[in-house]
């Protein structure tokens, strides 16, 4: 029959389905009963019947492709019947899959069937679909699809309502759409303005949203609302530009503009502005909500992605451990963050699972990266074995590291000392001797056992020293004396005379200076020497007077306690004053600094009782907040701006946390800090001038 040869020279003519990527398959023709029982027929020129096909748009691209594929085989020489496939064409050579499985999926699968799946998926996913096929965005954005998007929203962890606002694509295109609703840079965008129900970049924060106070934005709005508070802000930081504050929507102003002069009563004017004052309460909670909600969102995703690189990077470690490398990448972690090639290597630290095919495409260049590491290594630790030098550099690096974590306000040996020390002369020969006596673990061992003992036998002798040199002046003086406000010593060997207070001299770099000690490793830290020290007269005679304005007592009166004082001196041979004016700027510090200025200029002292706009003065923030100050508690160092946190996170169990609340200033929490007696007098505080008002 015709009917049935018909249907066999379509079915030669559509090829076999192929999954070869570089090659695009030719989809077989589908035609349903439908279709055929509403052919017309006509009697051909034989007598016999023949359909009579009507001209339909898939017809014509059969029939072009067709004999597309019929030119193809007789070019080649190749029958018809036999070709199969064609070459794919560019857009699709890297896309992965069936071509048009989507479309399949809104023809043949059932409503209800594609309902359930769709309730399966987040909005972000339902919003993605929606723009992959025409017959999608049809089912996802009709009225009846409400349900799909409700049960979306249901499947994310935590997401606010849907506002009133907003309809499910657009809310769901604020959530999950991490791009810049306004370039559309396709760069990654967590910048969230949930006032204005939009995402935008920093770039375009500043190019497109105003100022509340900007001139041309206040006055394009009408007076009748200007007080209302109904347009929505955002508060933005903007890095680049250096701008915290707050911005406005141009866009929603015009069109709230549009409906309040649609009105025409003041009565519904005013409703109108009740109104929206209303809706901006109701969206800035919801916006509070939704914030928390990304945070939140991120936060998880980030904790995931760390998750997986840490997984990533075990799972590299085992591997490794099966060919023989793992050891020496252990050896690479232990070490300093700052050189940790190997977790910090772009094949470890990714955020993938490592797979059995992903292995073998990094194999070879981690053993390259490892083998390269044991080569320098090795050569290291050679050289450590050949060089003296190294030894005592790598026990100078562990005995430094204990002292900053010792109490310096306390006279503390140098290295020099504790290498003459009789009882380390043994530990000296096993670092010779054994390869193992080089780890800084077995140093620090035996540092820790045999330097309480050093210190009890070497402090008291050099304590005397100090009060031997405060005699000369003071013939009776005891040791209880260094402690006093009073008591200055000074160094004679650098270019301009040092002022020293106790115990600041056992930290001096002058005072382990010694070009006689023979011993090449210790030419930079020998025994300590009180040779190049003297007892300040002139000093001293000025902390006296200091101790006096502040009305204490200076035979009994610390060091320390003139901190807590934090004195304030006034320089007057510092005051600056224009000529023919009788006011102009003067100069004044905190205690200690005036005992490192200039010996011959004049102070006036009055204790702390300057005036208040003299104190207001003072700047709030230092600009030696980077220096050092040390823990009262563990004596470890840390910066200035740094030392509140560190008590809040390492010593909250001993320190009322009270005293910590809204940062407080330095001085208010004085007992639980003190300035590193490695730190130089000129370097504590800073000075300021106060500037009079001319008359």
């Amino acid at each position: 029959m015709v009917r049935r040869s018909l249907r066999i020279q379509e079915k030669e003519l559509a090829p076999v389905q192929s999954h070869d990527l570089g090659e695009v398959t030719v989809p077989r023709k589908r035609v349903t009963r439908d279709a055929e029982d509403s052919e017309d027929y006509a009697e051909d020129s034989d007598g016999g019947v023949a359909p009579i096909r009507r001209k339909r748009k898939r017809s014509k691209k059969a029939a072009n492709l067709k004999s597309k594929v019929e030119s193809s085989s007789k070019d080649e020489g190749v029958p018809a019947a036999r070709t199969k496939k064609q070459n794919m064409p560019e857009q699709f050579k890297k896309v992965r899959g069936k071509l048009g499985l989507l479309e399949r999926v809104t023809k043949d699968v059932p409503m209800d069937v594609i309902f359930e799946i769709f309730g399966h998926l987040d909005p972000g996913d339902l919003l993605h679909l929606a723009r992959t096929s025409r017959d999608l965005r049809d089912i996802l954005m009709s009225k009846s699809s409400e349900g799909i998007w409700r049960a979306a929203r249901r499947n994310v962890e935590g997401l606010p309502p849907l506002p009133n606002d907003l309809n499910e694509p657009q809310y769901a295109h604020l959530l999950f759409e991490p791009y810049c609703h306004i370039c559309r840079y396709p760069g990654r965008c967590d910048n969230v303005l949930w006032n204005f129900r939009m995402r935008a970049c920093q770039k375009c924060v500043v190019a497109t949203f105003p100022s509340p106070r900007d001139l041309e934005y206040t006055e394009a709005q009408p007076r009748g609302w200007i007080l209302g508070g109904i347009l929505p802000v955002e508060l933005i930081s903007v890095k680049k530009a250096g701008h915290y504050g707050y911005f406005g929507n141009r866009e929603i102003m015009e069109r709230f503009k549009t409906e309040y002069e649609a009105l025409q009563t003041e009565e519904d004017r005013q409703a109108w502005i009740v109104r929206k004052k209303c809706e901006r309460k109701v969206i800035q909670e919801h916006g509070r909500l939704c914030e928390q909600w990304n945070k939140r969102r991120l936060g998880n995703r980030a904790d995931e992605l760390r998750a997986i690189r840490s997984e990533r990077k075990e799972s590299i470690l085992i591997r490794l451990g099966e060919i023989g490398w793992r050891d020496e990448a252990e050896k690479i972690l232990i070490g300093p963050s700052s050189r940790d090639n190997f977790s910090n290597h772009k094949l470890v630290k990714q955020s993938k699972k490592l797979t059995a095919h992903g292995w073998n495409s990094i194999k070879n260049e981690l053993v390259k990266l490892l083998s390269g590491h044991k080569r320098e290594r090795t050569a290291e630790e050679r050289s450590c074995l050949l060089s003296e030098t190294s030894r005592f550099n790598r026990l100078h690096k562990v005995f430094s590291e204990l002292r900053l974590e010792s109490d310096l306000r306390e006279p503390f040996p140098s290295l020099g000392d504790v290498l003459a020390y009789d009882a380390f002369e043994g530990v000296i020969q096993d670092m010779f001797k054994d390869e193992n006596g080089l780890s800084e673990i077995f140093l620090r061992s035996k540092l820790l056992i045999l330097l309480p003992k050093i210190i009890e036998e070497w402090r008291p002798a050099k304590i005397q020293e100090l009060v031997d040199i405060m005699q000369i002046s003071r013939p009776a003086a005891t040791a209880d004396d260094l402690y006093l406000a009073t008591t200055m010593f000074e160094c004679t060997c650098c270019y301009s005379p040092t002022t020293l207070y106790y115990p600041q001299m056992f930290h001096h770099k002058c005072c382990t200076k010694n070009k006689e000690f023979e011993d090449p490793p210790l030419h930079y830290e020998c025994p300590w020497s009180s040779k190049q020290l003297v007892f300040s007269d002139a000093r001293s005679r000025m902390a006296k007077t200091i101790v006096e304005a502040c009305s204490l007592n200076p035979t009994i009166t610390t060091f320390a306690d003139m901190f807590s004082v934090n004195a304030l001196v006034e320089c007057q041979s510092c005051q600056w004053k224009p000529q023919g004016t009788s006011k102009g700027s003067r100069f004044f510090m905190r205690w200690p600094l005036p005992l490192a200025h200039d010996i011959g200029h004049l102070f006036a002292i009055n204790g702390t009782a300057f005036d208040e706009k003299i104190l207001a003065c003072e700047s709030s923030v230092w600009s030696s907040a980077f220096l050092p100050i040390c823990c009262a508690y563990c004596h470890k160092a840390h910066e200035c701006n740094a030392i509140v946190d560190h008590l809040k996170d390492q010593h909250s169990n001993v320190i009322n946390a009270e005293e910590l609340e809204n940062k407080p200033k330095l001085q208010a929490i004085r007992q639980h800090w003190y300035w590193s007696t490695r730190l130089p007098i000129e370097n504590i505080g800073v000075p300021f001038r106060y500037k009079e008002n001319s008359t």
